[in-house]
C-alpha cells in the first residue's frame, strides 16, 4: 500500500512541475485509489495508488473532456485540467454538490465480466439502492446509464461519496 506521505510527495512534484504549489496538507479527499489536495491553481490534484485504475480515470476525464462534459443532469463532473503520467497524478478542476466524481474503478468500453449475471446485479442493485434510497438511486442509475450508453464508461462504484446530490451537509470537493 502507498502511504499519503508518498502519495502528497507525488502531489508536490507534479504542483511544482506546474508552477504551483499544494496548498495545506488537509486531503479534500481519499480513498481506496489515491488521495486528493487542493493546489495553488484552484484545482484538484489526484495522486493515484494502482498504475491500472490511474489509466481508466484519465480515460474517463479525457473522454469526458473531449466531449465536453462539465455537468450529466444535474451533477457536476471535474473537467480534466492536466495529468502526469510517471507521477500517476491527475489535476481537475474542483466541484461542489450535486456531483459525480472518482472515476478509478470503471470498465472502459466493455462491462466487467459480472455485468450479465443476474444473482450479482440484483444483489448490487439491492445493496446500492439501501445506500442511496429509493428516490435517489433512480437518479444513480440515470447518471450511470448515461455514462454508458452514451461514453462506454461502466461506473460500478457508486457511493454516496462519489456521487453526491447538494442536500447532504458536505463539504467543497
Amino acid at each position: 500500500m502507498t502511504s499519503n506521505s508518498i502519495l502528497l510527495k507525488r502531489a508536490e512534484a507534479y504542483a511544482e512541475s506546474k508552477g504551483a504549489e499544494i496548498l495545506g496538507k488537509e486531503r479534500l479527499g481519499h480513498g481506496n485509489d489515491g488521495t486528493v489536495w487542493k493546489s495553488s491553481r484552484l484545482s484538484a490534484v489526484k495522486a493515484c495508488i494502482h498504475r491500472d485504475r490511474y489509466q481508466n480515470e484519465l480515460e474517463c476525464y479525457v473522454r469526458l473532456k473531449h466531449a465536453g462534459v462539465r455537468r450529466i443532469g444535474a451533477f457536476d463532473v471535474p473537467f480534466l485540467e492536466d495529468f502526469d503520467d510517471n507521477l500517476m497524478v491527475i489535476e481537475m478542476s474542483i466541484v461542489s454538490p450535486p456531483f459525480l466524481l472518482d472515476f478509478g474503478k470503471v470498465h472502459i468500453d466493455s462491462p466487467p465480466p459480472y455485468w450479465g449475471d443476474p444473482q450479482v446485479m440484483a444483489n448490487w442493485h439491492t445493496e446500492k439502492r439501501e445506500l442511496f434510497g429509493e428516490e435517489k438511486w433512480r437518479v444513480v442509475q440515470g447518471l450511470v446509464r448515461h455514462l454508458q450508453h452514451v461514453h462506454r464508461i461502466y461506473y460500478i462504484d457508486p457511493n454516496p461519496g462519489n456521487i453526491r446530490f447538494g442536500d447532504e451537509d458536505d463539504a467543497v470537493l
